[in-house]
């Protein structure tokens, strides 16, 4: 008896593109349970808690009048992973009447005090992975110290800067 014979069938019962069909699909099976069932490299890693504080210079005080303790604070132009990046903790008034960045006619940048404005200083608590380096919010969004960025919470929107996170 013949390994092959004339119509290409492996022993005279079964074809060989069928047994090479059969084999890819084992293989394919195989490959995916393994990647199914591995772990995820994210989920082995642990989130911690992330205080942080943003300064606000010159909000109007009625936009200051609407930023409360527990609210939850959010960026729009930034993937935030779907939540806030933390919830508000502690509010301060750091000055009254507020200073805001104004620009003079000869190019000239000076912090001028504006009224009916006035400088906060927000404490904030989130989670996020820290690894030495660095801290991503909700795994995603990446808080660097002095970077300033549009925030808003479900009252107000206003312009701050990380001073400090632990």
């Amino acid at each position: 008896m013949k390994l092959i014979d004339r119509n290409g069938r492996l022993f005279g019962k079964i074809s060989v593109i069928d047994l090479l069909v059969v084999a890819v699909v084992v293989v394919m099976a195989v490959a995916l349970n393994f990647k199914n069932n591995q772990t995820h490299t994210g989920t082995s890693i642990s989130e911690e808690k992330v205080t942080f504080q943003i300064r606000v210079r010159g909000v109007r005080s009625y936009v200051a009048d609407c930023i409360a303790i527990g609210d939850g604070l959010y960026d729009q132009n930034y993937s935030s992973g779907g939540g806030a990046l933390g919830h508000i903790t502690d509010i301060q008034v750091e000055r009254d009447p507020g200073t805001v960045i104004s620009t003079l006619s000869d190019g000239t940048i000076i912090l001028a005090e504006w009224e009916d404005t006035v400088d906060l200083l927000l404490t904030l608590e989130g989670t996020g992975l820290l690894n030495g380096k660095s801290v991503a919010l909700n795994r995603v969004y990446d808080l660097g110290v002095n970077s300033a960025r549009t925030y808003y919470t479900q009252r107000a929107q206003f312009v701050g800067s990380v001073v400090s996170i632990s």
